[in-house]
């Protein structure tokens, strides 16, 4: 299965967002230099036909989902990474010296990517609108700020904004190898 060939079947759906985890997670970016995670995104949504607004951010970016009437809901995640040298000799550890996905931001991006493919088999059905909100510069306290002013507030105003961010533990799960 290609990554950019979108047209994933919902069996495989969870094997396809561990390679998109596992392929952010080995070129990790640091705040505001988001720039080829950023296309990457734009070409997995692209391939699978979900709306992306022309907003000019130089990174991150939000996608739309929906009919455009009723309410509008926001999903968001963070995209960037922290500068820390990966020491975990995984086999999809950060080739980027330096830098790593210490805070889980490649994950929250695979799940919401994932949230946005399994909303666009149903965009049909949708009462609304969802955007899509990949964050850049999460770390650094200000990424929405500087989103927010370089045009995002046009396209926002939702009723309801969903995020996620992961807990951290001492004790490795049972499937982190696999994830």
């Amino acid at each position: 299965m290609k990554e950019n060939n979108l047209t994933v079947q919902p069996s495989d759906l969870g094997n396809y967002l561990i390679s998109v985890r596992r392929n952010l997670h080995r070129e990790p970016e640091l705040a505001y230099e988001e720039f080829k995670t950023t296309e990457k995104l734009r070409g997995w949504l692209t391939a699978a036909n979900i709306q992306i607004m022309d907003l000019p951010l130089a990174t991150g970016l939000i996608a739309e989902i929906g009919q455009g009437d009723g309410p509008i809901v926001a999903i968001r995640c963070d995209i960037d990474a922290l500068p820390i040298e990966e020491q975990t000799k995984l086999p999809f550890a950060s080739e980027i010296p330096g830098k790593m996905h210490a805070c889980g931001h490649d994950f929250h991006t695979a799940t919401i990517l994932g949230a946005a493919l399994l909303l666009k088999k149903r965009e049909s059905g949708l009462p609304g609108t969802v955007r899509i909100l990949f964050q850049p510069a999460e770390e650094t306290g200000h990424g929405a700020e500087s989103a927010w002013h370089q045009g995002a507030s046009r396209m926002l105003m939702p009723y309801l904004v969903c995020t996620i961010h992961l807990i951290c533990q001492r004790e490795p799960l049972e499937r982190e190898q696999e994830l």
